[in-house]
């Protein structure tokens, strides 16, 4: 389908923006008492945050090569295309645009309404509030209109916000370091017993870790608007990973040092428990402050991503023409329109913790389904311009794909109901392909 082609304008600096944005969001701030609770030994906990920086460093690799290659808006979702066709493309797109993006920028909008209704002392609480659910609507509705006055304004607000998040979460954690007093010992919850046990406790720690990582590698999704792709888009992805991997790490840090391993484990908010024993009564203020801004850059980092998935569809006469047409400001605004519509609707009748079983089994297996893509175009296209190569691409994809598929296995163990929603979700779209295929273009 012959679309207006798209102006590039992005340069590396909004790359790093949004990798770091869409990341360092509500995952770092509610996840790490939880990982605790599952896995309560200091070894295991920041072992599995580096798993997690594991997953995505082979990741990066991957993506570099295949973003380099194929300089293209739709970033996964065009990399399978180019590998596996148009049907494979298309359950992708269907599963990503009907669930990972809405309900992974409704779950950070619900967390960031709690915080605007009533402080970060209300999001102790696993349930969401009616005024933390209006809060995360009228938001979400507040940073899509900035995203349809233009693409320079989101991308300056995304870079903007970003900076603030990582100099704000990295003070506030050396500054709570120090200014806190000696943790209480607290007795941690038993270490899992048996093997299944503990691959159960792995994937729930797994899905954290995976949520709070995902979006280290979004900048790809922009690949189409940014200027000089192959050289950009690696030194972005690897600038963005190496930031967030030391925040969290340095976050964790800070808990455990303050808290304690059976303390941090107990907590369902570290951060605010860290913030309160740090800085007394104003904690909960200095606390919801850094979160506000850390969640606001992560919330406008989908609106930056999510709609460029349409245009992709719509390139390959697999959604509406509607969703590629761009306007004057450079902006998808039926995609933009989607993603805030379908993010209203998962604000308002999900959790956070619902939300976010619902998004990381689609991640990871679209994750190994990538990381194959590449030994594919290794084999089918040794000509393709490559400027970033990956080294030992046949042992980084296994690795990968090895790792991909025991996660897989782990979330079966700890939720089998979240991938039987996401399988009812794909079957639906292989129905709705069904019905899509015949408008598609001829394949290249």
């Amino acid at each position: 389908m012959a679309l207006p082609e798209l102006r590039r304008v992005l340069g590396p600096a909004t790359g790093v923006a949004v990798c770091c944005g869409m990341a360092v969001g509500a995952g770092i701030l509610r996840t790490p008492g939880a990982i605790a609770a599952q896995l309560p030994d200091p070894a295991w906990i920041f072992g599995v945050w580096l798993l997690g920086a594991l997953v995505a460093t082979l990741d990066a690799f991957i993506l570099a090569e295949m973003a380099a290659m194929l300089p293209r808006v739709g970033g996964l979702v065009a990399y399978v295309r180019l590998s596996f066709g148009r049907g494979p493309a298309f359950l992708v797109g269907w599963s990503m645009l009907l669930i990972t993006w809405p309900a992974s920028l409704a779950g950070v909008a619900v967390v960031t309404g709690e915080l605007l209704a009533g402080g970060a002392s209300t999001l102790v609480g696993e349930g969401s509030t009616t005024a933390g659910r209006s809060y995360a609507v009228a938001l979400i509705a507040a940073v899509a209109g900035v995203n349809l006055l233009g693409l320079r304004a989101g991308a300056r607000f995304e870079v903007v916000s970003t900076g603030l998040k990582v100099l704000l979460l990295a003070g506030v954690c050396v500054a709570a370091a120090l200014a806190a007093p000696v943790a209480e010992v607290v007795a941690p919850p038993p270490f899992p017993a048996t093997t299944n046990a503990l691959l159960a406790a792995i994937g729930g720690a797994m899905t954290a870790v995976i949520f709070s990582y995902d979006g280290y590698a979004d900048a790809v999704y922009l690949a189409g608007e940014t200027r000089d792709p192959g050289k950009a888009l690696p030194r972005a992805l690897f600038t963005a990973l190496v930031t967030i991997t030391g925040l969290y790490l340095l976050a964790n840090a800070t808990f455990l040092w303050v808290l304690g391993t059976g303390g941090l484990a107990a907590s369902q908010f570290a951060a605010l428990d860290v913030a309160a024993r740090a800085f007394g009564e104003v904690g909960s203020t200095v606390l919801t402050v850094v979160a506000v801004v850390v969640l606001v850059g992560a919330v406008n980092g989908y609106f930056l991503t999510g709609p460029r998935i349409g245009r992709l569809l719509a390139e390959e006469g697999l959604a509406l023409a509607a969703f590629g047409r761009v306007g004057a400001s450079g902006v998808p605004v039926v995609g933009t329109v989607w993603i805030a519509v379908a993010g209203i609707g998962f604000a308002s009748t999900n959790t956070f913790a619902q939300l976010l079983e619902f998004t990381v089994p689609i991640i990871a297996a679209t994750t190994a389904l990538v990381a194959i893509g590449l030994l594919v175009q290794r084999a089918r296209a040794p000509e393709r311009p490559r400027p970033f190569r990956v080294r030992w691409a046949w042992a980084v994809v296994g690795l990968q794909v090895a790792i991909g598929m025991t996660l897989l296995y782990s979330f079966l163990c700890a939720n089998p109901w979240a991938l039987a929603i996401d399988a009812g979700a794909l079957a639906v779209g292989l129905c709705a392909y069904l019905v899509v295929r015949k408008r598609a273009a001829p394949a290249p």
